[in-house]
């Protein structure tokens, strides 16, 4: 328990920030769940997961050379590692007691320094720094995700600044684990942020009509652990002005005391209630914690205590868990849930009566009101908890703020850090935190061979079912009678023990060679489908076409007049709203009337007139923006040679432009020509060196090169011996 006496100033101009190139990331690793929020930068925008949840589970799993990290771990078993952050030395520094660690099924060391796990066929020990890394680089590319879907531009476009928030309770140990593993799974600029300042930051957003003085008791009822704080909201800042001249009223706020308790919390309830039905329950003395009958028993506790906070009583059966795999019903009330949770009850009284007792409030200042947060607060004795020991009245207790405060609060403080002090990058490397990197990195290449190798295996299987379905398509009659013995044997190959041995090299080849064969086989089918292609191009370049010349029924009068002599700021305005409409519709996945907004926006911008140095200059950005736009759209519409058409436009208005040569060496890349992609991406490479996507792009040409000459090599020794 300490005392914090940081004060933050915060201008909230969003205009200010809307145009910035830097986005703040605010990261909340919490027991169960990890929550993740964008700054204001990108209008606090949540992180989603790949399957589009809103927390990811804070878990690493193994299987195999495989590994699992958040959203797709595995939450039981030996190899499944959980809770990651009580994982951290010096995370848990109260009596050194740990409730939880009986029911990991998992090995640690002696001195739960380290966890073993079984990798890539043997068994393998992994820092608690390295296992938090693991999740650290899944909520990086969860991150990069987000900010390619709701911004016009891709992450590499953006500086990232990422907040991790921590206990203010934790030890110097586990504050240097967090800034390790966040430099092991290569979060740039990453910075530490206690979890008392979050709160602050992000009830001051939410409250702005609250900065006037008062103070705030937080009380945050995680999974394990809980955290007090008492804040006073709006001091000794004075308003400032925004760019434009005009006041704005500056939000500050003090943490006048924080206190954590890190054993505290809505998990250490289904443990008390676990231990009450083992001793009570004959039928279950022999279950011991870390086995599957324990867990289910405590899955079981879980749901009993989530049911006694709606309910006055209720009954939750668990399967297989009696002797001889029996169910059995888990009955309770509310009294059983109060009488076994006492001693949790207590330590939460004095948790918060010692925080409100180290906070120094002034005389004739007292807490007006509570924000109660987290899990564990939703228990009827917690919130009588909470009242009792803050001595206010019931109606003053609130639960405005939710479980994402905190990674919020950290997203918020990181972009006034960023954007008010100018700050050099915080986040050093340690000579622990570069192993990890290595580490880390040598994982990183398995996981994508893993991945890739996976990837083709099921794009054969997509092709194989893909074939079978032709047989009662349009054109089906045109496919040889010999096609399903085909298909069989490539059926039978997939289930092969040489399929399972294969490397990505190889499985890489027996693709290429599944499609040729298949074209080979099939030519007739595969021309008319060719044919009909040509068809559906012909008829989109129609619409293109018409897209130039129709009238948009919202647009003004202007518009319904394009070929007038326009002012040049009307012509732009027509040029941005149909390129706005365009990005819509792409974000959609509607590309093929994205590619034609974008065509209509190019046609406009052919019609400005009179146009200063400066203006010609302005409109040659706007057309290399469309043209590169219109390119990807065409190539998210598989038609390559459309978008090198485009490409080429786009570099004939700027040929130092590294993102305009990158999207031709992508296009020339899905062409195969690999030496012209070779030269553009060497060339963007030059004028962006920094930019990782054009390295990539860069290495992934380079290896075809080598897989071509190879190629060539094998080829010549076959035709002169």
């Amino acid at each position: 328990k300490r005392k914090s006496r940081k004060i933050f100033l915060f201008r909230w101009i969003s205009q200010k920030f809307s145009t910035m190139s830097v986005i703040t990331v605010g990261i909340d690793i919490g027991t169960e769940s990890t929550k993740v929020n964008l700054g204001p930068s990108r209008s606090c925008e949540i992180v989603r997961t790949a399957s589009g949840g809103h927390t990811t589970p804070t878990a690493v799993s193994f299987s195999g050379s495989l590994r699992q990290m958040g959203e797709t771990a595995s939450l039981k078993g030996k190899n499944a590692v959980i809770h990651l952050n009580r994982l951290l030395r010096g995370f848990i520094n109260d009596d050194g007691s740990d409730s939880f660690e009986p029911f990991y099924m998992f090995e640690r060391d002696g001195n739960n320094s380290s966890v073993t796990v079984e990798y890539n066929g043997s068994s393998q020990a992994f820092e608690s720094a390295a296992l938090v890394a693991m999740l650290l680089g899944r909520i990086k590319q969860n991150v990069h995700s987000t900010i390619d879907r709701i911004s016009e531009r891709t992450h590499e476009d953006f500086t990232l600044h990422y907040g991790l928030s921590i206990s203010s309770g934790a030890e110097e140990e586990a504050k240097q684990d967090l800034l390790d593993a966040a430099f092991a799974a290569g979060l740039p600029n990453a910075r530490l942020v206690e979890s008392s300042e979050c709160y602050g930051a992000a009830y001051a957003r939410k409250f702005p009509e609250h900065m006037d003085g008062r103070v705030v008791l937080i009380v945050d009822m995680g999974h394990s652990a809980t955290t007090i704080s008492v804040l006073q909201m709006g001091l000794e800042e004075e308003s400032g002005e925004t760019d434009d001249g005009k006041s704005d009223q500056s939000r500050t706020y003090k943490v006048l005391s924080s206190a954590t308790n890190g054993s505290l919390g809505a998990g250490s309830i289904d443990v008390r209630l676990w231990n009450h039905f083992q001793s009570e329950t004959p039928a279950l003395k022999e279950i011991t914690r870390n086995s599957r009958k324990g867990q289910r028993l405590l899955d079981g506790t879980k749901k009993l205590k989530e049911l006694l906070s709606q309910l006055p009583e209720g009954s939750v059966m668990v399967e297989n868990v009696g002797a001889n795999d029996t169910d059995l019903n888990l009955n309770g009330n509310r009294s059983l849930l109060d009488n076994a949770c006492k001693p949790e009850r207590d330590s939460l009284v004095e948790l918060i009566q010692s925080a409100i007792a180290q906070a120094d409030m002034g005389e004739g200042v007292s807490i007006s009101s509570i924000e109660a947060l987290g899990g564990g607060c939703r228990i009827p004795w917690v919130k009588d908890a909470i009242i009792e020991a803050s001595g206010l009245e019931d109606g003053k207790l609130s639960h405005s703020l939710d479980d994402t405060s905190v990674a919020l609060g950290a997203a918020l403080i990181r972009e006034y850090i960023v954007t008010e002090t100018s700050e050099e990058n915080p986040a050093t490397s340690t000579e622990r935190g570069e192993k990890l990197l290595q580490d880390e990195k040598v994982m990183a290449v398995r996981d994508e061979e893993i991945g890739a190798i996976a990837d083709l295996r099921n794009k054969i299987e997509a092709h194989i079912l893909e074939m079978r379905s032709a047989k009662h398509s349009k054109h089906g009659k045109l496919l040889p009678e010999t096609i399903d013995s085909y298909l069989d044997q490539l059926d039978d190959w997939l289930f092969s023990e040489e399929s399972d041995n294969a490397t990505k090299d190889q499985m890489i080849e027996k693709y290429e060679k599944t499609i040729q064969d298949s074209k080979e086989r099939c030519k007739e089918y595969y021309e008319a489908l060719e044919n009909e292609e040509r068809a559906k191009e012909r008829e989109m370049e129609e619409e293109a076409k018409k897209a130039q010349l129709e009238r948009a029924g919202e647009e003004e009068d202007e518009d319904d007049h394009d070929n007038r002599r326009l002012p040049k700021k009307r012509r732009m305005e027509i040029v941005m709203k149909n390129k706005a409409e365009a990005n819509e519709l792409f974000s959609d996945g509607n590309f093929k009337f994205a590619a034609a907004r974008y065509t209509k926006a190019l046609s406009h911008c052919a019609k400005f007139v009179d146009l200063s140095p400066e203006d010609s200059e302005e409109v040659s950005g706007v057309k290399l923006s469309l043209n590169l736009n219109l390119a990807l759209a065409y190539m998210k519409l598989e038609k390559p040679e459309q978008a090198l058409r485009v490409c080429n436009d786009a570099i004939n208005i700027d040929e130092n432009s590294a993102k305009a040569l990158y999207r031709r060496a992508s296009v020339y890349y899905e062409l195969k020509k690999w030496d012209d992609a070779k030269k553009d991406a060497k060339k963007a490479s030059e004028l962006a060196p920094s930019d990782k996507a054009i390295k990539k792009l860069g290495d992934r040409v380079d290896i075809m090169l080598k897989r071509q000459k190879a190629k060539e090599k094998k080829m010549a020794q076959k035709m002169f011996g």
